[in-house]
């Protein structure tokens, strides 16, 4: 989990856009640039993951409850090549990220790192270990 805060005053448009799920309500789409120091082949390894090894399951948020029933599937690549089958059906697919702006947001990143701009500091606020998971129920 990753909380980040931030001035919406300062920041660029070019990195946020609203959005709204149906089912789910408005959010906000922020574009950010993590640095992940490679330290070690290990942690190279990790961050050179190609899309199609990188899976995730396709579940039907029709249902307006927890039980939510998966519908098998896929890897990064197939949702990203704008068509995934479900059930024998073509179903559009369309990704709420973009490689040419995470290239440009990296770019801009390194570009800060490399004059002293950004600089990593400890947590302000760390994540309470142990605590129970409790999801949003949704009301109708």
């Amino acid at each position: 989990t990753l909380a980040v805060i931030g001035d919406l005053k300062e920041m660029s448009t070019d990195y946020i856009r609203a959005a709204t799920f149906k089912g789910y309500g408005v959010t906000l789409m922020v574009g950010i640039g993590i640095p992940i120091p490679i330290l070690n082949s290990e942690i190279m390894k990790n961050v050179a993951v190609k899309d199609e090894d990188i899976w995730t399951e396709i579940i039907d948020y029709s249902f307006p409850h927890l039980k939510r029933p998966s519908l098998g599937k896929v890897n990064y690549k197939q949702l990203r090549e704008g068509n995934i089958t479900i059930r024998e059906k073509d179903v559009p697919t369309s990704p709420l990220s973009s490689y040419a702006k995470a290239r440009e947001i990296a770019q801009k990143l390194k570009e800060e790192i490399l004059r002293g701009k950004f600089l990593l500091q400890e947590p302000i606020q760390k994540f309470p270990q142990g605590s129970k998971f409790k999801p949003l129920l949704e009301i109708h």
